[in-house]
């Protein structure tokens, strides 16, 4: 995890949820995968939250080449020691909006996606670290995330051993406003949302493919096996 997600909150409930402004129209995604654009809240130079669009797979700023493979995840356990996330978990946290993700579980013998979703079918959001990396003659620029994991130790670990922290909304400012040094156990006491705040359901197989990105992909298996008989 986390390696797929859904973002269908009008443009007024993110403009709400995360005291944002924004204008531009935001169409509802309801399958966005890495090395695709992401919505990202952090604070700006004054420290005020601002929406923008990053690339979803990590680039730290003090890479040489980006790596082939996207980084989209970094581990609770060690992005405070790990040099790949270690400025950016000091100074870059950010929110990435969201409405519920994807994981897969092996039933049957095929993969079985399945959406793990708000309870009460709120806007949430996962806690997350981004990055500008300059190209090596500063010719060119990227802005980067990757969302924090940590092990499903609850309800979620029957469908996947890892799951995305995800950040209350009392607790926004105090994820956006960085530190460094870090303060001693801030990532391990942080009040990250728990387990049984969601709930799960299997969805279509359509959202395997990236190329899929409608409501269908939230229809339930069901609809699917009715839609090859005819």
């Amino acid at each position: 995890m986390c390696g797929r997600f859904i973002l269908t909150s009008p443009l007024d409930a993110i403009r709400a949820v995360f005291a944002v402004e924004a204008t531009a129209n935001i169409p509802a995604r309801y399958n966005i995968a890495p090395k695709q654009p992401v919505l990202v809240v952090r604070h700006d130079e004054k420290g005020i939250p601002e929406l923008v669009a990053v690339e979803w797979g990590f680039v730290p700023e003090w890479i040489k080449e980006p790596a082939k493979e996207p980084v989209i995840n970094a581990r609770i356990e060690t992005v405070a020691a790990k040099p790949y996330f270690r400025a950016s978990i000091k100074r870059k946290r950010c929110l990435v909006p969201m409405n519920g993700w994807y994981e897969w579980k092996i039933e049957g013998g095929r993969k079985q996606p399945y959406l793990i979703a708000p309870a009460d079918g709120s806007l949430m959001a996962f806690a997350g670290v981004w990055s500008t990396w300059h190209g090596p003659q500063g010719e060119h620029w990227l802005e980067t995330m990757a969302i924090l994991t940590a092990p499903a130790t609850g309800p979620l670990s029957t469908i996947h051993h890892r799951r995305p922290m995800v950040v209350a909304h009392a607790d926004h400012e105090a994820w956006l406003t960085t530190h460094d040094p870090l303060p001693r156990r801030f990532l391990e006491d942080f009040p990250f949302v728990g387990e049984r705040a969601f709930d799960v359901r299997p969805v279509s197989t359509r959202v395997g493919n990236v190329r899929f990105d409608s409501p269908e992909c939230l229809d339930p298996p069901e609809h699917e096996r009715q839609a090859s008989l005819f």
